[in-house]
């Protein structure tokens, strides 16, 4: 009989230190929270980086359509090019809500001068709201640039938020002079 009358107390402390029933699964429950924490970090790493080669290359291939001239020639608006972009990147990403394009024209490498796409933990309104769209005539230097406001879905990672409230930004640009496709005129 596990419970003796004489002595109540160490027959039942006894008991549990022989026992090793249900070891395993109190270590298993103080390692799987952390476990399952660095998976879900390593997941939205991969994530959020997969997301930023997908953009970058979206912007490369949209960008090429400025340096040839179809852009210019086209007559395509600010607008229109981001839809150029946005139809070049991933469904998961919400790129109308969430991209911001700035294309800038200089007539050297020399002259390139860009503001600050941050202020503080926001994006600066250079990028927002007055985001310029001068992809330049034949032979200027014309700068692409997109951001993207990434919101870490992973509580309590704010190591890899660069802008406030959880959220990274992502970005890609282009640096090139336009080829030589027949529209002249200042840059």
């Amino acid at each position: 009989m596990w419970f003796r009358k004489d002595r109540p107390h160490r027959g039942l402390l006894r008991l549990f230190k022989k026992s090793d029933r249900g070891v395993t699964a109190i270590e298993f429950a103080m390692v799987a929270g952390p476990f399952l924490y660095l998976l879900g970090f390593i997941f939205e790493t991969g994530i959020m980086l997969f997301s930023e080669y997908v953009i970058e290359n979206g912007v490369a291939q949209a960008a090429r359509q400025i340096r040839t001239g179809e852009i210019q020639s086209g007559g395509v608006t600010k607008a229109q090019f981001k839809d150029v972009v946005c139809g070049k990147l991933a469904t998961f990403l919400h790129c109308q809500q969430k991209l911001h394009v700035d294309v800038r024209s200089f007539p050297t490498f020399a002259a390139i001068a860009l503001p600050n796409p941050r202020n503080g933990t926001n994006l600066s309104t250079n990028v927002t709201t007055n985001a310029q769209f001068k992809p330049g005539n034949q032979l200027c230097v014309a700068v692409v640039r997109t951001y993207y406001e990434w919101e870490l879905f992973m509580p309590g990672i704010s190591m890899l938020a660069n802008l406030g409230d959880d959220r990274r930004l992502l970005t890609a640009g282009a640096v090139f002079r336009n080829e030589p496709f027949g529209i002249s005129g200042p840059c």
